[in-house]
């Protein structure tokens, strides 16, 4: 099933180095700081995300996963489905790394009975390279 979400995940992205918006579900903001925005968000059953962009530069870890998604993209629409009640070929983890606009005219919805929930990690810029480390990870701690 998360398989299901991953390939539909794949084929969206925008935005660059924003924070995650859907106009119909609101997300949890879990941090924000000058490099990346982590994100929580649940699509319940019968929910659409909304026509939306993806800020670019994202990694999305898929927590709990939905037996039906529908997926919009640029007038077409495709239905995953999980039928055999396993997720062994689902991935995830998955890097998505390109900006998808309104133009796109994308859109999910959790056609489902299970409740759909994952992390969105936005990062900030095109590297997430380790110059100047926040100091507690630096810092040896005072005894």
């Amino acid at each position: 099933m998360r398989l299901l979400v991953t390939i539909c995940f794949l084929f969206v992205s925008s935005v660059a180095h924003a924070q995650q918006t859907y106009p119909n579900i609101g997300g949890e903001v879990l941090l924000d700081d000058d490099r990346v925005i982590v994100q929580r968000f649940v699509l319940n059953p019968g929910q659409w995300e909304g026509i939306h962009e993806h800020p670019e530069h994202q990694l999305v870890i898929v927590l709990n996963n939905t037996d039906e998604l529908t997926f919009r993209f640029a007038g077409a629409e495709r239905v995953f489905t999980s039928t055999d009640g396993e997720d062994a070929e689902a991935i995830d983890v998955f890097w998505r790394p390109g900006p998808v606009s309104m133009s796109d005219q994308h859109d999910s919805g959790n056609t489902g009975k299970r409740p759909l929930e994952w992390i969105a990690i936005t990062f900030k810029s095109d590297s997430v390279a380790t110059d100047n480390p926040p100091v507690q990870f630096v810092e040896p701690l005072n005894e």
